[in-house]
């Protein structure tokens, strides 16, 4: 067999994470065409395919899967050995993250600067989907770490932690007979078209209870992927939700937005930590832990709360 050609590896990775060969290649700016030949290559050297085509996404084969792990520990190994050999970090490892996407928003334009003084050639790589499922992926070692908003939850071979719990708030139209309350309460949610993201709907079970208490229940439900729309209806008076304090507060600041507390008690969300349970934290890993550690309690000191250590 032919030696594998890391350059194949990197791009291969690139497209493991990607819905598409074309999305792989923007992501790490080259052509479209270029991504094929490299990955048919890649094919034609270990003799089997890893990827197929379904629904018209790329998706990978079980080659494919197995091979994700060996391509991030043999780039690992060789950015190693020219560490070693050049006696310094031009050459350091890449680091995948997958982030919960009103995390990556307010968090990454924070800790990025500080990540860079320690690390200025580490490759970074952060994402807000995951293709497999994060647990999977960090099985396999395709993803180095996961920060997530939501409850931790029992997986095999993932070590979880919960690093912050992030307060929510009701967002209203800030134009709204709402935005002139002190609090929002069952009462109100129960007349209006209630948005919610799957990891803020893990609340679910107190909000519910609050309106099963008056007898009432809201007039809509609406359950979305993407915490972007979910503030845009909003915003445009299409109901209210609830959302993570840190998530709001720039468009709170600009007036698109007004927050409120809830009524019956503070609402949270952990934020939760994942990786590998098995395999040793690299420096890079465990820097941009401490980074995200830092930066969640800084938001926290700036709203006079800080974050759980």
């Amino acid at each position: 067999m032919n030696l594998l050609d890391p350059w194949q590896l990197r791009t291969f990775l690139a497209a493991a994470s990607a819905p598409s060969f074309r999305q792989a290649a923007s992501d790490i700016s080259l052509a479209p065409s270029t991504v094929t030949m490299q990955m048919q290559a890649l094919e034609e050297t270990l003799g089997v395919p890893l990827f197929r085509r379904t629904a018209g996404r790329m998706v990978l084969t079980e080659h494919g899967q197995r091979l994700v792990g060996h391509a991030r520990r043999l780039l690992e190994l060789e950015a190693e050995i020219r560490r070693g050999i050049s006696g310094g970090d031009t050459a350091s490892p890449e680091l995948s993250v997958r982030l919960s996407e009103s995390l990556g928003l307010e968090l990454v334009p924070a800790l990025l600067p500080r990540f860079r003084q320690r690390f200025p050639h580490t490759r970074l790589i952060l994402a807000t989907q995951s293709r497999q499922g994060l647990a999977s992926e960090l099985r396999q070692g395709g993803v180095d770490l996961g920060v997530i908003l939501g409850e931790p939850f029992a997986a095999e071979g993932v070590a979880m932690e919960e690093i912050h719990r992030e307060p929510l708030v009701v967002i209203v139209p800030p134009r709204s007979d709402l935005a002139r309350l002190a609090v929002v309460g069952p009462e109100e949610l129960a007349v209006r078209e209630l948005l919610v993201t799957r990891h803020i709907w893990s609340v679910r079970r107190r909000i519910e209870s609050a309106l099963a208490r008056v007898g009432k229940e809201p007039a809509s439900l609406t359950e979305c992927t993407s915490l972007e729309i979910v503030k845009r209806c909003v915003a445009a008076g299409q109901g209210v939700a609830l959302a993570p304090r840190l998530a709001v507060r720039r468009e709170c600041a600009a007036g698109l937005l007004a927050a409120l507390p809830w009524a019956e008690g503070t609402l949270e969300v952990p934020v939760v930590l994942l990786r590998q349970a098995d395999r040793p934290r690299s420096e890079v890993a465990a820097y941009f832990a401490l980074a995200v550690r830092e930066a969640l309690g800084e938001e926290g000191k700036a709203s006079g709360r800080p974050g759980v250590r």
